[in-house]
């Protein structure tokens, strides 16, 4: 068991890290202009996918040409792979996650610390462990399917 969480954290404490900064970034620009908790919750929750989904299709992309130069040649069908592969370990949770459980969990947290910052980080956690249950469940049963 040690080896596996060793084994999701080189894969997914990247992606977190980047997700958590645009999480932060989204939901406080929202409030910063003025947003209703609704709109910063999903704010919050969108800007987060856009930093753990680039840099996720990043790193596959780079997995998947292996080295090649980054022709249009050579970017096009790995872009159409890596999205492939990421749908597949990550579509089902995310369909859950990003319209229901992480706007909720964002919605909610800040209300109940009386911090937006704090209660953006705290709903983040929460949903997130809905959400790798689901993504760590389909990573592994791809990989068993290699």
């Amino acid at each position: 068991m040690k080896a596996k969480l060793i084994e999701w954290g080189a894969r997914y404490l990247p992606l977190e890290i980047a997700a958590t900064a645009c999480s932060l970034a989204g939901g406080l620009g929202a409030a910063a202009i003025g947003m209703n908790a609704g709109i910063i919750a999903y704010a919050a929750t969108w800007a987060e996918n856009a930093g753990f989904y680039g840099y996720a299709l990043a790193r596959e992309v780079r997995r998947t040409v292996a080295g090649a130069p980054l022709t249009a040649m050579v970017l096009g069908p790995a872009l159409l792979t890596s999205s492939r592969a990421l749908i597949a370990e990550f579509g089902a949770a995310e369909v859950f996650d990003s319209f229901i459980v992480r706007p909720a969990c964002m919605y909610v947290m800040p209300q109940i610390t009386g911090h937006l910052a704090l209660g953006l980080v705290l709903g983040k956690v929460v949903a997130d462990i809905a959400f790798y249950g689901l993504a760590v469940a389909a990573y592994e049963w791809g990989k068993s399917r290699r």
